[in-house]
């Protein structure tokens, strides 16, 4: 009975601490400013490594990844940073020009047509920095 007592009251003490102070999170896409090394064609099963530039918005930035969304031959790409909240060290920045690689690797032969998400234009429609690439053998 005495151990259930115990394990009650630190059960009771870990529910009551507060989770106030721990940072909060959530993914934001962030625009594309330029992509290179994309190869004049891609070979099937060969994998290159594109170079995708941004630029980091704050110092609660960081890059998370890319969401890709594949519809037949056509990918529409978005890079994906996480922003921690709750920091009071945190600031806005203006050149942080940041680069994340992309590892392509094609498996059938046809065209392989990559839209990166480059932000909105001033009537709020989003644009694309576009590459159409042949797949070979």
């Amino acid at each position: 009975m005495k151990k259930i007592s115990i394990l009650f009251v630190v059960f009771l003490f870990l529910i009551g601490c507060s989770t106030d102070d721990v940072p909060t999170f959530f993914f934001e896409v962030t625009p594309v400013n330029t992509v290179s090394d994309v190869p004049d064609t891609f070979v099937v099963g060969q994998t290159d490594t594109l170079q995708v530039t941004y630029r980091r918005p704050s110092t609660c930035h960081a890059f998370n990844g890319f969401d890709i969304n594949t519809d037949g031959d056509v990918r529409e790409i978005a890079l994906v940073t996480k922003v921690v909240q709750g920091r009071a060290s945190c600031s806005g920045l203006q050149d942080d020009m940041r680069t994340a690689p992309l590892v392509i690797t094609p498996e059938e032969v046809g065209q392989l047509n990559l839209s990166f998400f480059a932000g909105n234009n001033a009537e709020g429609d989003p644009t694309f920095l576009t590459f159409n690439v042949p797949i070979v053998e």
